[in-house]
């Protein structure tokens, strides 16, 4: 369901459109304009001016907290005036700060959500991304492969995972403007037929096959009957549908300027002060805000009961070759283990004694620290998103190899060489959002209250995709903590472990508890469970941690 900053940027997009209208002619505009011998460039160039003006205070408002991205996707029929829409666009306005990207379609991978291989061309704040193909070509790419024997359940699942995942990007204050071409099938194949070249196939279709443009235009009517976000542009006239392109994103461009400053004017201190004093003397319940949970009760209480080396070392072997046999059974399956917990609570050390008896080339570590300027310009979960394990099949088109060379020996080999399934472990996470960042005041009250659906609907895109995650919270008691933090002091080569932020943190320990607890309450699901091991002996946390992945991996594979 939209949210009300979706809403908001609906409204004042059609708002916005209605009144640009009359920066530029429409079909009827561009007659009365030759009656009354208005040159065409004057008109151009006051839309140029508004669209440059307009780009101008997008880069300027980058650096503030309420800056956003535009995210153009360009889709529809081949030879029905994307490609010229998009140039004239740059030309419209500064080209320096456009970034034009364009994918062929694929066949979506069963190993990675259908919006993963794209996240890297996902504009930062500030920035203007204008992106053919994207997923929606995946999307339509599947739809003709698959032919009279669509997944229709698959296909569904996907359309709701892509609108899960754009509203997740409009939520992190990256707007998207859908812009969808068609023409009809005369003038398709007028242009088919002329000495123009034709552009790059983005969907790999046979445009000159009327079956399979029937197919399209049955797809795109369905895709557009579910999703009412798409501006239909009609490219029967270049010039008419370039100019209309131009005002769909310069009718974005303005709303996104003026929600940024609406909410730079909310972010004033005085203002800030006042409704702070409006809230305490009239109180409303927010219905939707995230209640603290019940403290889960291994949080509060860590057991301290001691392992022998021995007998520890007896295990650990035993345990971890039953690891590694699970592991090399994954198929092209991707492993994910999450890692959290408190400062000190020995993540480190049960990273190692996992990824002791695996070859280097079979697993990923990202050890998770602040995020950088360049992942501050992103969508909060862009960082993770550009870290998950990646399908490099996704990026290969077997069908078209397949039906070029039709040898499905060396297409079957070159599957089994180029698949490469990983274990990719975090320590520390996207989890952040509601620990350190809800804690510290880092993150919005706003943002951390909704990181918790974001994050589900993010793990269970990962678990749809044949992913296994498992995650764990390390406990520890204060006390121990505290003895370990003067240990590590004490021992040179494990004194950069231990950093002011440590100290001061414990200080907040209780806040952390609680954090903790809604954290595990509201991200538990049995198919991307959460694992609390809580002990201060670090001997048998890591049994315990071998032991649930042991069991988990028993259980999935």
């Amino acid at each position: 369901m939209p949210t009300q900053n979706s809403n908001s940027l609906n409204n004042n997009l059609n708002n916005n459109l209605n009144n640009t209208s009359a920066s530029a002619p429409t079909n009827n505009a561009a007659k009365t304009d030759k009656a009354h011998k208005t040159p065409p460039a004057t008109l151009e160039a006051q839309l140029s001016f508004d669209l440059i003006t307009e780009q101008t205070t997008l880069r300027e408002q980058r650096a503030g907290k309420n800056s956003r991205g535009l995210l153009i996707l360009v889709n529809g029929m081949e030879n029905s005036g994307k490609g010229e829409a998009v140039k004239a666009l740059t030309e419209w306005m500064d080209a320096r700060y456009i970034k034009v990207h364009a994918t062929m379609g694929q066949h979506p991978s069963r190993y990675q959500p259908i919006w993963q291989r794209h996240t890297w061309q996902l504009p930062r704040k500030g920035e203007i991304a204008v992106y053919f193909g994207n997923w929606y070509a995946d999307l339509i790419r599947y739809v003709f492969d698959c032919g009279d024997d669509i997944d229709e359940q698959r296909l569904q699942q996907m359309i709701e995972d892509i609108e899960a995942f754009e509203q997740d990007l409009v939520n992190n204050n990256t707007e998207i403007v859908k812009c969808w071409f068609s023409v009809d099938n005369k003038t398709l194949k007028k242009r088919l037929n002329d000495e123009e070249p034709d552009p790059e196939q983005l969907y790999h279709l046979d445009w000159f096959r009327k079956k399979d443009v029937k197919r399209f235009k049955r797809f795109s009517s369905k895709l557009m009957g579910l999703q009412s976000s798409w501006h239909h542009i009609d490219g029967q006239d270049i010039d008419a549908s370039n100019i209309q392109f131009a005002n769909v994103v310069l009718a974005a461009l303005q709303t996104m300027n003026q929600l940024a400053a609406a909410d730079d004017a909310q972010d004033n201190p005085q203002k800030a002060d006042k409704q702070k004093a409006d809230k305490s003397a009239n109180p409303k319940k927010d219905e939707n805000a995230v209640k603290p949970t019940p403290l889960i009760d291994e949080l509060v209480s860590v057991d301290n009961q001691a392992l022998e080396k021995a007998d520890y070392k007896k295990q650990l072997h035993s345990k971890q070759h039953i690891l590694a046999e699970l592991i090399r059974e994954r198929g092209q399956r991707h492993i994910i283990f999450v890692f959290e917990g408190m400062d000190a609570a020995g993540k480190g050390g049960a990273i190692r004694r996992i990824i002791a008896p695996l070859d280097p080339r079979e697993f990923t570590i990202h050890a998770i620290s602040a995020p950088t300027e360049d992942e501050l310009k992103h969508a909060y979960l862009w960082r993770f998103w550009t870290r998950l394990p990646h399908d490099e099949m996704a990026d290969v088109d077997i069908a078209y190899l397949s039906q070029k060379f039709k040898r499905n020996k060396c297409v079957a080999l070159l599957k089994q060489r180029l698949h490469n399934s990983r274990v990719t472990i975090f320590d520390r996470s996207w989890y952040g959002r509601v620990l350190v960042e809800r804690i510290e005041g880092f993150a919005k009250e706003a943002d951390w209250q909704r990181a918790y659906d974001e994050i589900n609907r993010f793990e269970n895109d990962l678990v749809q995709s044949n992913a296994i995650v498992v995650k764990f919270w390390l406990a520890i008691s204060e006390e121990e903590e505290l003895k370990r933090f003067k240990a590590r002091e004490e021992t040179p080569n494990k004194q950069f472990k231990i950093t002011d932020d440590d100290w001061r943190n414990r200080a907040k320990w209780q806040e952390y508890v609680q954090a903790a607890s809604d954290m595990i309450h509201l991200t538990h699901h049995k198919k991307r469970p959460w694992y609390v091991i809580a002990t201060d002996d670090k001997y048998t946390a890591r049994l315990k941690i071998l032991d649930a992945i042991i069991s988990e991996l028993s259980k999935n594979l």
